[in-house]
């Protein structure tokens, strides 16, 4: 069994020090619903630290990490005195108590300096410093022209602390607990704490048991673990609004979190919050499962639940809330997605948010019914059904008609594609000139050998009964011939296969054009 603390460590300061006759005294709720008091706290950090360890299990091993700035590890003569010929740096004097409380039990207890600083002095200087640095014994003070050789080295600390928790969480598994002390450190030093929760929670599922800090004015240890927890809410609404990712989001406004926005919120919120992130997750599934079904109606889900198209009469039920402050950038980003989904928007958005793979499985997968509803390129469903086709089915097939010319057998396709889309101006690609007859019919799988007509919008028919191909072949042939140099761009990315593959700025524009394109056609 083993506890960690994570803290950050205070400078000693005229209201906290060693020669206090008696120290202050807190108040923090128990398991129970009671209140526990903290008596006599001399050291600006012993309170929360006490409080941990009068709630935790006693059988439990602690591990107390201190985020040390240069000054609290440094002798303090001024304030660090107790009278005893004894002088402390801050975390000295704050080992010293949590030695002595009563709440430290028959704990082993373990501290650990995490260097806030780097220690840049030159070698055999009067400085030089122990490795690791041992806690109960004060570093000789640096002057003012020294300073300089100890920068910030926020990011090291909190890459060091976060590898020792991931490390303790490895060994000891279920039995592990990690406690957060908010109290003490500067403001960066806590911006540094709430990076290593972020950082854990979210990227590797270590939660902490507890988040809790000071109320001077009140003399109550709180819970903080709401405040702390936002930067999870920002980091999963970021994720949202960039890659459609809401499984951080969703994790946060779970009703079993509880540290969650939701946690004491008001019912109605609270469903709208529900409401909100369960669309957010079909969106979510849309972007990770290539399911564009999925995507749409999360789309269509949320603009309604942010009642988008009512003008001035749209509620204002989110105001105040997290969500709130992020629902006209979810209405930015998504656009009119939110009020008319459909396959083309999405694809662009998926495009611009580099999500490629999913674009392009996406217009595989839905375009060919765009096509038909626009009436680019159909036929009578009746007729198909009778053949054991369907729209997806037809519209692939008919695509097999057009052709490279000059095309080298031993040649993949993807090595036209790639040539295509990248516009290198190695390889001229001519596609063949296909006959009217050839676009005009299309031959079933399994018609023996019978046509269907190919029907489309584009296809006149004059006055002597004559149809006329050339609108067709202008405005609908080539965006049939970039389609099909998607879907080979497609089974390149699926495959692997590095050989042929377009770079991205390439591919991006390649598809805006054709989606461009596409609904200039289909109005």
């Amino acid at each position: 069994m083993s506890s960690t603390i994570l803290m950050a460590v205070s400078a000693f300061n005229g209201r906290n020090h060693p020669k206090m006759e008696r120290g202050d005294t807190f108040q923090g709720r128990g398991h129970d619903g009671r209140d526990i008091t903290i008596e006599d706290c001399k050291s600006q950090g012993e309170s929360v630290v006490r409080y941990f360890l009068k709630l935790m299990p006693p059988e439990d091993d602690v591990n107390i990490l201190m985020l040390c700035t240069r000054k609290t590890l440094e002798k303090d003569d001024n304030n660090g005195g107790d009278g005893a010929e004894k002088v402390h740096s801050a975390v000295s004097y704050l080992r010293e108590r949590i030695e002595e409380a009563p709440e430290r039990e028959k704990r082993r207890i373990c501290y650990h300096v995490i260097k806030l600083y780097k220690n840049e002095l030159p070698e055999k200087h009067r400085l030089q410093e122990p490795d690791p640095i041992e806690p109960a014994v004060p570093l000789s003070p640096a002057s003012k022209e020294e300073e300089i050789c100890f920068p910030e080295d926020e990011i090291g600390a909190i890459s060091r602390a976060a590898e020792f928790i991931r490390n303790q969480k490895k060994q000891h598994k279920r039995s592990f607990r990690l406690y957060i002390d908010t109290h003490g450190g500067l403001r960066d030093v806590v911006m540094s704490l709430n990076a290593v929760i972020s950082l854990l929670s979210v990227g590797e599922a270590i939660k902490p048991k507890m988040i809790s800090g000071i109320n001077m004015a009140s003399h109550r240890i709180e819970d903080q673990s709401a405040a702390f927890n936002i930067f999870n809410f920002f980091s999963g609404m970021n994720d949202f609004l960039h890659f459609g990712n809401a499984n951080v989001l969703s994790e946060y406004f779970n009703e079993k979190n509880a540290f969650s926005y939701l946690t004491g919120a008001e019912p109605q919120v609270r469903q709208i919050a529900q409401r909100i992130v369960k669309y957010m997750n079909k969106i979510s599934l849309g972007a990770q499962m290539s399911d564009p079904k999925s995507f749409l109606e999360g789309l269509k889900e949320l603009g309604e639940e942010f009642e988008l198209g009512k003008g001035a009469n749209k509620s204002d039920k989110l105001k105040g809330t997290s969500l709130g402050i992020f629902e006209q950038k979810i209405i930015d980003e998504y656009g009119n997605l939110l009020i008319k989904p459909n396959i083309l928007d999405l694809v662009v958005w998926c495009v611009k948010h580099g999500l490629m793979q999913q674009a392009l499985t996406f217009m595989e997968s839905m375009l060919p019914y765009y096509y038909w509803d626009k009436k680019l390129l159909y036929f009578e469903k009746e007729e198909l059904e009778n053949y054991g086709e369907d729209e997806y089915i037809a519209f692939n097939r008919y695509l097999k008609k057009l052709h490279i010319e000059f095309q080298n057998e031993e040649r993949e396709l993807a090595f036209y594609a790639y040539h295509i889309v990248g516009k290198t101006g190695e390889t001229k690609v001519v596609w063949i000139k296909l006959k009217n007859g050839t676009l005009r019919y299309y031959y079933p799988n399994a018609s023996g050998g019978r046509s269907l007509i190919v029907k489309s919008k584009w296809i006149k028919e004059d006055a002597y009964g004559n149809f006329r191909m050339e609108d067709f072949r202008n405005k609908v042939v080539p965006l049939l011939q970039r389609h099909r140099v998607l879907k080979i761009t497609r089974n390149v990315f699926n495959h692997g296969n590095a050989e042929y593959r377009v770079s991205l700025s390439q591919l991006q524009k390649f598809i805006i054009e054709y989606i461009d394109e596409l609904k200039r056609a289909g109005k």
